[in-house]
């Protein structure tokens, strides 16, 4: 909520309370009652003076600012009206498509190297141990552009070389001149990248068998 409106339901709750506080009135020899001196002296009870009777209208405009300051409170500190980013999620894909993915190295030492010992493989299937010579559909070095069309969340395990662990594998692909090497087609495990963004599941068609699992 802006600052001025703040500041509005504030000035507004002032009048509110001020205009409850000016319709309380003191009983007539209240302070004087008070004040006067007791020694020596049997005080006599006196009658009780009769209480006026509050308007009703007073009591109403009293109750109606009580529950308007409950109100504006819970308004104000509401985690609705709080601005924020959302915390709960990943940020969704506009367009509702294929999302870029950066390739990530844990190694430190090959982010700058596009040597062999520096690549990182790219599967033919997530379902498939990740080390098997077979399981191959190309290499990828730190930094390099991936078009990643949806995810499997129950792949083979794979744990990186920091020991951060996953079974998420994303069907990606690399386009001709993109990188080294030419255009294939193939699984990225979750580890190898640090995606922010949402990407949809597989649906089963798009999934590949699970030989060798």
């Amino acid at each position: 909520m802006r600052a001025e409106q703040r500041e509005e339901t504030a000035a507004i709750l002032r009048e509110q309370l001020q205009a409850a506080e000016a319709g309380i009135e003191v009983p007539d020899g209240l302070w004087e009652r008070v004040r006067a001196p007791h020694d020596d002296i049997t005080v006599v009870p006196a009658p009780r003076p009769r209480r006026r009777p509050v308007p009703v209208a007073l009591i109403a405009v009293a109750a109606a600012a009580v529950a308007f300051v409950i109100c504006g409170t819970w308004w104000l500190v509401s985690p609705s009206s709080t601005p924020g980013p959302d915390r709960s999620s990943a940020p969704a894909n506009p367009s509702g498509g294929a999302v870029t993915l950066r390739v990530h190295n844990a190694e430190k030492p090959c982010r700058n190297l596009q040597t062999l010992e520096c690549s990182l493989r790219v599967a033919e299937n997530p379902y498939t141990l990740y080390a098997d010579p077979g399981n191959a559909a190309g290499r990828v070095w730190h930094g390099d552009r991936l078009t990643a069309s949806c995810v499997v969340t129950d792949g083979r395990m794979v744990t990186d070389e920091k020991g951060l662990s996953s079974r998420r594998w994303y069907r990606v692909e690399k386009a001709a001149g993109e990188g080294r090497g030419g255009r294939f087609e193939g699984w990225l495990p979750g580890v190898r990248t640090r995606n922010t963004t949402e990407v949809p599941i597989c649906s089963e068609a798009e999934k590949p068998a699970r030989n060798g699992s």
